[in-house]
Parts: structure tokens; sequence; C-alpha cells
């Protein structure tokens, strides 16, 4: 990441010694034509914060390892490498990320007599009191049974057998078959947004203007979406997703920008 890069090269353009660390992050965000605001929504670091740390300001993070954390929230939704960008800043910085190292607790012990052997005690009578009345409870019950079938379990004489009537059985209707029915299609548009190349910012607003969804796809993640008339979707990186729109592959978005905002509709409907 010592590099610099070039708005002729592929990629956003890394830190380098000429270019400090916060505005490379700048000069990635409006690459992919995003705003302070939206980088504020899908990382939920405040605006304020987010323009301090793109003038080279990390004092308000609140120390290192915050800062460590903005930085990359702020480089996943750009498109730069968060690793690369984090090490930039440790080199820049010279603040390697404390480990943390624990102290054990000093052991809990309340005066007097030692807790493990008192409670160790305490277990062994309770045992010893269940030993007794289990014991005590066997011996009565045997002498009241006299070792034979206990009475109040009794087993049905051969007469009883042979007397009892069963209740009859009362006359069944026999009902027709429900003729099973095709389930109806679902009506609406259906959309399925997966980040098959690379991460990609996505901001999903249904037909009546609710805005159901806004954040970053990581790679390998996918979301669907439903409305009954239609979806309309802002990419950040359109040309990293791929689309299943009303059960139909469709590949990435047809987009003339990396950037842009598409809507899709139910099927055989037409835009208005």
């Amino acid at each position: 990441m010592t590099d610099d890069r070039t708005s002729s090269g592929s990629g956003p353009p890394a830190p380098s010694e000429s270019r400090p660390l916060g505005p490379a992050l700048a000069a990635a965000r409006e690459g992919r034509g995003l705003s302070v605001e939206d980088v504020s929504a899908s990382t939920r670091i405040r605006a304020t914060l987010v323009r301090a740390i793109e003038g080279d300001d990390f004092s308000r993070c609140g120390g290192a390892v915050y800062a460590r954390g903005h930085i990359k929230s702020m480089a996943q939704v750009v498109g730069a490498d968060p690793r690369e960008v984090v090490a930039e800043f440790d080199r820049r910085y010279g603040d390697p990320a404390p480990t943390v190292t624990a102290s054990p607790l000093p052991a809990f012990e309340p005066s007097g007599a030692r807790p493990n052997a008192r409670w160790a005690s305490v277990a062994v009578a309770v045992l010893a009191v269940a030993a007794v009345f289990f014991g005590f409870s066997w011996l009565l019950g045997r002498n009241e049974d006299g070792g034979g079938v206990s009475a109040s379990q009794p087993t049905p004489s051969a007469t009883e057998a042979t007397t009892t009537t069963p209740p009859a059985a009362s006359p069944t209707t026999t009902s027709p078959r429900p003729t099973p029915t095709k389930s109806a299609r679902p009506s609406g548009v259906t959309l399925r947004v997966r980040a098959a190349e690379g991460a990609s910012w996505l901001r999903v607003t249904t037909s009546g203007g609710e805005q159901v969804y806004q954040g970053v796809l990581a790679l390998g993640q996918q979301v669907d979406f439903r409305d009954g008339r239609s979806l309309t979707v802002r990419f950040g990186n359109s040309p990293a997703v791929r689309l299943t729109v009303n059960g139909q592959d469709v590949g990435a978005p047809r987009c003339d920008s990396i950037v842009c905002s598409v809507e899709y509709l139910p099927p055989g409907a037409s835009a208005g």
C-alpha cells in the first residue's frame, strides 16, 4: 500500500507519502459517487467524525483501537482494502494494536471455614438423609404388600373381561375429498441481490417510498426483497452484484455507471 494509484488504474486510490490516509478514503468515496451521509448511514459513524477522519484528524476517535475500527468500516463501504488501510494507519502513526492481558481475579472466600469443605459436608449429609428416607420407604412398601402384587393395581378377572361390552361405534359419513388446487403465483415483484464479485453498498426502497434496506452487502452474501408494485435499488458497486428478478437470473444490473439506481417491476409490467 505504498504506491499511488491514478484515476486510470483499477480500484480506489491508495494512501501514500504524498496522499494522507484520510484524503485517500475521501477520494475513494467520491470515486464511488457516495456522500459523507451515505458512508455515515452505512457505518453508523457520525458524519462529523467521518469528515474529521477524511481530514486526517483521528483525535476524535477516542483512541487507536476505535480509529482502526472506524477506518476499516469506511474502507469496506468505499471499496478500499480494509487490511491495507489499517496497516497504513499503524505504519504512519506507529501505534500497533495493544495486547490485552488479563490478570487472575482474587479468589473470594468468606471469613470463617473454607467454602469447599463446608459445602462438601452439607452435600454428604443431604445424601445420607435421602438414602435413609428411600430405604425406609422401600421396607415399608414391602411390609404392606407382602411381596405380592400391589393392591392399588388389581389384575382384571376373566369375568370382567368377558362381560365388558365396548361402546357401539357411531356411523360415519364419507365426505368427498377436496380437489387440490394449484397455488397461485405470488403477485408483485421479487428481487434477490447477491454480492458475487465483491462488496457493494445497497439502498432498497419500496413502491410506497419506504426504505427497507441500506448497508454494505459483503462478498458472498445475498438478500431478498418483495413488493406488490415495484422496488427501487441504488447500487454502490453495480458490477459486483448478480440479480434474480421475479425468479429469473438476469446477471449484473443494467447500469451506465458503477453507482446507479434501477427500478424493478412485476412480470409483464412496464415502467409508467
